[in-house]
């Protein structure tokens, strides 16, 4: 099944209430003048200097342990 064919399969699923809403959302996304993607692009140099700084912060013991995150993750979600 292809995500088109799964998405309108759950919205005829859906109660007519959920749909309108959905409908509604959808129309705002499409009419907002304020962009759909809340993400604004960032220069090669911002991803870089994010990078070094994330890098630092791990050296400097300040990121949490990627293994219990995981486990966290994990019982969260299964």
């Amino acid at each position: 099944m292809s995500t088109l064919d799964a998405t309108v399969s759950m919205l005829e699923a859906m109660p007519e209430d959920a749909r309108i809403k959905v409908m509604e959302f959808t129309w705002k996304l499409f009419t907002s003048r304020k962009p759909a993607n809340p993400f604004v692009p960032v220069s090669q140099e911002q991803i870089l200097s994010d990078l070094t700084e994330s890098r630092q912060q791990i050296s400097d013991g300040k990121g949490p342990d990627m293994e219990d995150a995981l486990k966290r993750m994990g019982k969260q979600h299964g």
